[in-house]
């Protein structure tokens, strides 16, 4: 019994001694609660500022151990979190260290971060895809509480930038990086680069091969030869922003080297200038030289045996033309200049040309209505001279011819696939010797390009022209010229060309007439972009209601073409 006592006032004295130091304990964490913060009311800047800065010996100590292993003290992200001239937790200086300057300040000079405005970005159009809202609440309140340093979060990205997230199509198509230039594949990898001279290009080509012909002058009675010819060209465009110019010049040269004689020698050069004027003004400039051998077709009777003589002709144009609304109108100047040279016989004997030369000059005017910007529907009136250098020929009569056409045509252009023009309409020539008929007639004319895929041009030409004549009596001819080509560009580096021609001469006044068929094939194969080798076949007849006149010719021809 004693003993059980003696067990009871132990274990009451441990519970006794229990709640005591319980009760201390509980006091103490009340006055230090009490000392630092209050339990109740709103959280002082002071005291959120003294939690934030105070750290932990421990984490205290890694943390500058780290800052001393990177060269620099540890820092907070927010500027606002201490106040301004309160050294930093790393910052404090030990009793017992020595005074040292402070270290510089890595971010010194930089923007602070306001955590209290949300930060803008840029769109991929560069607008911004959220207003400040700051901004706003300053104009409506008067003032932004800067104290605050709670993060406003960002709108999610897909909200602010819908165009950035979509989805990339499978038919995209990859860009260069800006490091690179991106080149465009050549259109014709094997068209000549040209020589640039000043503000114009140059594009040079020589051509030289042998041929065959069975005809070598073209006569009923020719005979064949072989023969070399060199053939020289060049085209010079200009490479100007507003006008344009372009000027084209060739030469070829024939030798016979077996068989029946051939010296032919032919050169030609025609130039083009177009003036943009304000005001809706056009300007055009052209002249056109050429140099060949006359045709053995020639309505013009020369002695037997005697040698063909060579024809110049040189013209030059002169024309202005104005947009009023759909208006088009234009005056157009031309003189004709032609000239012959002497023929020989076989003995030397010279026979004189000169009652053949002579001078036209025109005046056009032209009225067309723009149906849309392809059709150009237009109407032309033309008169003019002919003027011989001899009033008299060597038969006593007066060539000299008034001149006057009218014309009804269409202009066309339809992007890539249809460009020129074609006419038709009435042309007379009235010589002043009333001894002569009039040479007129059905006029056609025209040139039109067709592109009816890429690769391919189809060309047509036509042209009516007078012809004079020294025989007694008569008072010429009218000559319908026309050709049909087809070029096509097999592959990148291999082109045909393929054409038929025709010519029918209709003498005045007379049943009489002169048929020409002609076809040609040519081939070029391109080895590089600067060397080919062409070759090209061709053949003509000749039906006319003179028996003495007709005649058929075959000729190949095979040679090197290079070109810049």
């Amino acid at each position: 019994m004693a003993d059980t006592s003696f067990r009871l006032r132990r274990l009451a004295a441990a519970l006794g001694v229990a709640c005591a130091a319980g009760a201390l304990f509980a006091g103490h964490q009340v006055l230090a609660q009490q000392a630092q913060l209050p339990l109740r009311g709103d959280l002082r800047e002071d005291p959120a500022r003294d939690l934030l800065t105070r750290t932990p010996l421990a984490e205290r100590s890694v943390l500058e151990e780290e800052a001393a292993r990177a060269g620099e003290q540890y820092r907070p992200f927010s500027d606002g979190a201490l106040s301004e001239g309160e050294p930093l937790a790393g910052d404090r200086p030990r009793p017992d260290a020595p005074d040292t300057e402070a270290a510089p300040d890595p971010f010194a000079g930089q923007p602070a971060i306001d955590l209290a405005r949300p930060q803008l970005r840029e769109g991929p159009e560069g607008r911004e895809n959220e207003p400040d809202r700051a901004a706003e609440r300053a104009g409506a309140e008067g003032q932004v509480d800067d104290t605050v340093t709670a993060t406003v979060p960002l709108a999610a990205i897909d909200s602010l930038d819908l165009e950035r997230n979509l989805r990339v199509g499978a038919d995209a198509s990859r860009i260069n990086s800006i490091e690179t230039t991106r080149r465009l594949p050549a259109d014709n990898p094997f068209a000549p680069i040209g020589l640039r001279v000043g503000t114009f290009e140059l594009f040079p080509s020589i051509e030289q091969g042998i041929g065959a012909t069975t005809n070598a002058n073209g006569s009923a009675d020719g005979e064949s030869a072989v023969y070399s010819e060199t053939t020289a060209r060049f085209e010079l465009r200009s490479d100007w922003s507003r006008h344009e110019a372009r000027l084209n010049g060739f030469g070829i040269l024939r030798r016979e080297l077996s068989g029946a004689q051939i010296r032919d020698t032919e050169a030609g050069l025609d130039g083009e200038l177009l003036l943009d004027f304000a005001g809706g003004y056009e300007g055009r400039a052209a002249f056109n030289y050429l140099h060949r051998p006359e045709s053995a077709s020639s309505p013009v009777e020369l002695t037997t045996g005697a040698s063909r003589p060579d024809r110049d002709t040189l013209a030059g144009e002169l024309g202005i033309g104005r947009e009023v609304a759909r208006l088009r109108l234009g005056l157009t100047a031309n003189v004709t200049r032609d000239m012959f040279s002497d023929a020989e016989l076989s003995d030397g004997t010279v026979l004189s040309q000169e009652d053949r030369n002579s001078t036209l000059a025109s005046l056009r005017l032209r009225t067309g209505y723009e149906v849309s910007p392809a059709l150009i529907p237009f109407a032309e009136v033309e008169i003019g001279r002919r003027i011989y250098d001899n009033r008299l020929d060597a038969a006593g009569f007066e060539r000299s011819a008034d001149r006057l056409a009218l014309r009804g045509g269409i202009g066309i252009d339809i992007a890539e696939k249809w460009r020129g023009e074609a006419y038709a309409g009435w042309l007379s020539e009235d010589p002043d010797d009333d001894a002569l008929d009039a040479v007129s007639g059905l006029e056609i004319g025209g040139n039109l390009a067709w592109s009816p895929l890429r690769g391919t041009i189809v060309d047509l030409n036509a042209l009516t022209t007078v012809e004079g004549t020294t025989s007694p009596g008569a008072s010429g001819s009218l000559l319908y010229a026309g050709n049909l080509s087809l070029t096509r560009e097999l592959r990148s580096n291999l082109t045909g060309t393929a054409g038929i021609g025709l010519d029918y001469r209709d003498y005045a006044n007379s049943s009489a007439y002169d048929l020409t068929w002609s076809g040609q094939v040519a081939l070029t194969w391109w080895l590089n972009r600067y060397l080919g080798v062409t070759g090209r076949a061709r053949y003509e007849t000749v039906t006319s209601s003179d028996a003495g006149r007709e005649s058929d010719t075959a000729s190949v021809f095979m040679g090197v073409r290079a070109q810049r």
